[in-house]
């Protein structure tokens, strides 16, 4: 293969990544912010409406992701984005295991709660590995 069509292979290969990654990420945190916000009642017990809870743990974690990008096109160091993220899918983690386990579901939906958080770590580090390596 030449040099023009394995550049071109290349760019849509990325292009197909990059996109299938985008959806999943969001669809990640879709399912994490539905998890979180319909999961057991707390209104009474923490003073607040419910939905705040998710919005306070999504922000986390999207806030802590797009310090990532920030500091890699500022070329600054991304430690602090990357612990707040981590915190996020962690909180979000727990969150959905604990409500899982209070519901009386068995390990298989257990395991369905934990796996868009989780997702969400993955593809958000692929995506800014692939970021990364294209700045110059």
């Amino acid at each position: 293969m030449s040099g023009t069509q394995r550049g071109a292979l290349g760019r849509l290969v990325r292009a197909l990544s990059l996109g299938t990654l985008a959806v999943v990420y969001a669809g990640s945190l879709l399912i994490t912010y539905r998890q979180l916000h319909a999961k057991p009642v707390l209104e009474g017990i923490i003073g607040a409406p419910d939905w705040t809870r998710a919005v306070l743990v999504m922000g986390l974690v999207i806030g802590g992701g797009l310090g990532t990008a920030a500091a890699i096109v500022d070329g600054r160091a991304e430690l602090s984005s990357w612990i707040l993220t981590v915190v996020g899918v962690l909180a979000a983690l727990a969150w959905s295991l604990w409500a899982s386990s209070s519901a009386g579901e068995d390990a298989v939906n257990m395991l369905f709660a934990a796996a868009a958080p989780l997702i969400i770590l993955l593809v958000w580090a692929e995506l800014m590995r692939q970021f990364r390596n294209r700045l110059p």
